[in-house]
């Protein structure tokens, strides 16, 4: 987040994040979205041929395929998830966040 706080990544989220974050942080959530998360990330969603693509792609979770969709839709590098065996099914690779930054190795983050 710190990396697309500097400009120096395009970061998004999927729009299912959004309503998960509120899902378990109830309204402190929609005040972190709307006053710093949004700041820095964009909110992607598929549409209905990402969607049904994904769907018919045989992932056991819905939730999992609809951040695929909305990754595919956003053309992402990568899925960035401590999931990643759930994304076995996934077109775009889908990293840990350690992973991830370990292609970023930097002292400031």
């Amino acid at each position: 987040m710190m990396m697309a706080r500097r400009g120096e990544l395009a970061a998004s989220v999927a729009q299912i994040t959004l309503a998960n974050g509120f899902y378990v942080f109830r309204d402190d959530f929609v005040e972190f979205s709307r006053e710093r998360l949004l700041a820095d990330v964009d909110v992607v969603s598929g549409d209905s041929f990402e969607t049904k693509m994904i769907l018919d792609s045989g992932f056991a979770d819905l939730e999992d395929a609809l951040q695929t969709a909305s990754a595919v839709a956003w053309k992402s590098a990568f899925i960035i998830t401590r999931n990643v065996k759930d994304f076995k099914q996934s077109p775009i690779p889908a990293k840990t966040p350690a992973d991830f930054l370990s292609r970023f190795k930097r002292r400031d983050l």
